[in-house]
């Protein structure tokens, strides 16, 4: 059996390895039969790339992956590091490095004895085996990380990571399996000792800058065995480092008083011998076999957390998490036929990348969700930096953002993230920033302007695709739960749109004020939104507002309710409002301006993409006129870059011309797509190459980053071209956690079907 099984796992590889054109140096896209795609990473470690400058690209040194369900972040580096994050209370990392942020700690040792022969070798780390190309082979694909050494003597070993999705919202296994398969194709006899298992270092992500003295709790664990030493638990305690009120496991919370529990649980087969235990603060599974010649042993370990209100033993985690594992095809981690079902069928594609990238971005959805128990919804995180450095469910926007793809790949997920941004709502139609911690919303300076916009534009996606109209008589509980009013979806609608209409309001021009924030944030640096509050109005809403209304408008009254005429009929004459005084500015410009603030106009005589693409989705402006302002725009702002559209003709702001002030943002450039396709499908088919993963890493080989993930922005030619704008105060920019942004996944993800797929899967 074990042969048969370890023949089978040698013919896979065989099948996956085969490099797809235009590999980067450092590796390249595999698929299985059934097409699904993964990266193989054929690179050394540490990771250094060098920017067009000469100077250090400042990426990160072990690149890294995302797996993951909705109650599960698990992030696998090439050296086979991982990250256990958890979100369902709040963002943290549960084997988090003692010194480097953004990083794990863990190992896997492999020991071999064989006629005086007695060799020890680290699986894991940028120092191991898994940092050399020469032994190890290292693949990361949907649900799955795996890694393969040839260890010399015959000796040959796989460790495979598997995570299985979640069926159903807000539920999935906060866990996942590691398997060991250890192989002896010498012609003599060995012992073999197998062992796994990680530090338990329980830090918050909004305090891992901190040094652990003075973050305001500390967490210490209690560690016990049971399953007769089949399975060791760590039992993880807060206990404050200053004066802190007595915990409240249910009420709002900036700090995380109630973490979860942590367990190794080691299962070994046939003749092997299984067992875990701890040391100090280490939970560890370990494995005894004896191999003949020509013969193999596997072992498994699973890692799981269990929270207090789950009530559930690691053995009932264990054998509910494993129906349905398949132990025979390890090609693809043991539960891809789950994974198959749990994305899009996007096999008919004949376009090899987009099929390819389609399948990625889909994977990207369902692992990076999230339930929140606060709220009691799963949504989808912006990501990157904003969750997995900082901690903070920023920004509402970016979490309606991602609904739209989800409304095609995953209808229930993004019914449920439109919930979940709705429960942070205020009975006034208010819709705040974000959420950290434990339901905790913080006082903020931003007053945003748009965020109602994106729940329009969310709302009209989901009712048109899934035509669900009964969601709007769902109840929704407004912000804080237990003093919030019940409402239904349809009422918290009409209350956005008041709160739009006359809170946000229109300025001097009639168009949508800015208050001090919309998309970006940057006006909020150079001018004071104490001064410019009253009056700043902002192209870019009052676009959206336009590009976007008509949509919402539509969509709701295909629900044909007599009940919805008053209010579709008052969005309908605020539409109509905005639309005249709109395009009396407009003018006969070739653009649309930025913003216009108390005495100073912002893109008068400098392109900005912001109100451009929503400009070019209104469905009432011509063709014609479209076209204008696009053959004029695309040569200031697109045709200069390689791999996407920047925000900005040249920068507004003093400073260098990155990030808001010049960097590629694809939570901008996709819609500018969308507003191309609106009169040149194949323009924008084009737009939607030019922005892929592989253009990318065509046009910058040498960086890992962007290969298979970004975050929410690159620069672009203006500025170290390819790289991110840092912004966060760390003192080694290559510590930051780029990548896995919702947003360079969910918008290509939604633009495919709106061009290829209009009427859904």
């Amino acid at each position: 059996m074990n042969r048969m099984l370890m023949n089978m796992i040698s013919a896979a590889v065989l099948l996956c390895t085969v490099p797809a054109a235009g590999q980067a140096a450092f590796g390249h896209w595999t698929e299985d039969e059934a097409g699904m795609p993964a990266y193989h990473y054929t690179g050394t470690l540490p990771f250094a790339a060098t920017d067009e400058y000469g100077n250090p690209s400042n990426l990160p040194a072990d690149p890294y992956f995302l797996l993951g369900n909705y109650r599960l972040s698990l992030v696998t580096h090439v050296s086979g590091i991982f990250q256990i994050v958890t979100a369902e209370r709040m963002w943290a990392r549960v084997n988090a490095d003692e010194i480097l942020p953004d990083y794990g700690s863990n190992h896997a040792i492999l020991t071999v004895d064989s006629a005086g022969r007695h060799e020890i070798v680290e699986l894991v780390g940028l120092n191991s085996a898994a940092a050399d190309p020469g032994i190890a082979s290292r693949q990361f694909g949907i649900g799955f990380a795996r890694y393969d050494y040839s260890l010399g003597n015959g000796i040959t070993c796989t460790r495979l990571i598997s995570v299985r999705p979640s069926e159903s919202i807000n539920s999935g296994f906060p866990g996942f399996l590691v398997t060991a398969v250890v192989r002896n194709g010498g012609d003599t006899p060995v012992k073999i000792s197998y062992r796994e298992g990680l530090p338990v270092n329980f830090v918050c992500m909004g305090t891992q800058m901190d040094p652990p003295q003075t973050r305001p709790f500390g967490y210490s664990c209690e560690m016990s065995t049971g399953g007769r030493g089949s399975y060791v638990v760590a039992d993880i305690t807060a206990s404050a480092n200053e004066f802190m009120p007595a915990p409240d496991t249910d009420g709002r919370s900036r700090y995380e008083t109630c973490p979860p529990s942590v367990y190794v649980y080691a299962i070994g087969h046939g003749d092997t011998r299984a067992a875990a235990k701890h040391e100090g603060n280490v939970l560890e599974a370990s494995f005894v076999a004896e191999l003949a010649p020509d013969d193999s042993s596997m072992v498994n370990l699973v890692i799981g957390l269990v929270y207090d209100y789950e009530k559930m033993s690691p053995d009932r985690q264990v054998r509910e998490f494993l129906d349905g594992a398949d132990w025979t095809d390890m090609a693809s981690g043991m539960f891809a036929r789950q994974w198959k079902a749990a994305i899009p069928d996007f096999s008919t594609e004949q376009d090899r990348i987009l099929r390819r990238e389609m399948y990625w971005n889909a994977h990207f959805v369902e692992a990076s969700a999230k339930y929140s128990r606060f709220f009691g919804e799963t949504f989808i995180p912006q990501g990157s930096v904003y969750s997995y450095h900082d901690g903070d469910n920023i920004a509402n926007r970016d979490h309606l953002q991602a609904v739209l793809a989800a409304c095609y790949t995953n209808p229930a997920l993004a019914k449920s993230a439109i919930r979940y941004v709705m429960k942070h709502s205020g009975q006034d139609g208010r819709i705040p920033r974000g959420s950290r911690g434990y339901g905790y919303v913080p006082p903020t300076i931003y007053q945003e302007s748009d965020q109602q916009l994106y729940m329009f534009d969310a709302v009209a996606e989901y009712l048109s695709v899934t035509g669900d109209y009964a969601f709007l008589d769902e109840k929704i509980v407004s912000y804080p739960p237990g003093r919030g009013a019940e409402c239904t979806v349809l009422e918290m609608l009409r209350r956005y749109f008041v709160y739009l209409r006359d809170e946000i309001g229109t300025g001097p021009h009639g168009l949508v004020r800015l208050l001090n924030s919309d998309w970006a944030d940057s006006f909020l640096h150079r001018y004071s939104p104490n001064k410019y509050i009253w009056s700043a109005e902002s192209h870019l809403n009052s676009a959206m507002a336009l590009a976007v209304l008509p949509d919402f408008i539509g969509a709701v009254a295909e629900a044909g309710r007599d009940d919805t005429d008053a209010f579709l009929d008052a969005v309908e004459q605020y539409r109509t409002a905005l639309e005249d005084a709109f395009l009396a500015d407009l003018g006969n410009r070739k653009f649309s301006a930025r913003a216009y603030l108390e005495g100073v106009e912002i893109g008068m005589d400098n392109v900005c993409i912001e109100p451009q693409c929503y400009l070019l989705q209104i469905p009432s402006l011509p063709d014609d006129r479209k076209r204008e302002i696009w053959d004029y725009v695309k040569t200031r702002i697109s045709d200069p870059e390689k791999t996407g559209i920047r925000t900005r003709e040249r920068p507004l702001w003093d400073g260098r011309p990155e990030g808001e002030d010049g960097g590629i943002w694809f939570s901008l450039e996709y819609p500018m797509l969308l507003g191309v396709a609106t009169f040149d499908r194949e323009e924008a088919k084009s737009l939607l190459h030019k922005f892929t993963f592989d253009n990318f890493a065509k046009t910058y080989p040498r960086y890992w980053v962007g290969h298979w993930t970004a975050p929410d922005e690159v620069n672009s030619s203006l500025y170290r071209s390819g790289l991110y704008a840092f912004w966060l105060p760390v003192p080694d920019y290559s510590l930051s956690f780029q990548g896995f942004c919702s947003h360079p996944h969910t918008w290509p993800l939604y633009c495919y079907f709106k061009l290829y797929r209009e009427t859904g899967l």
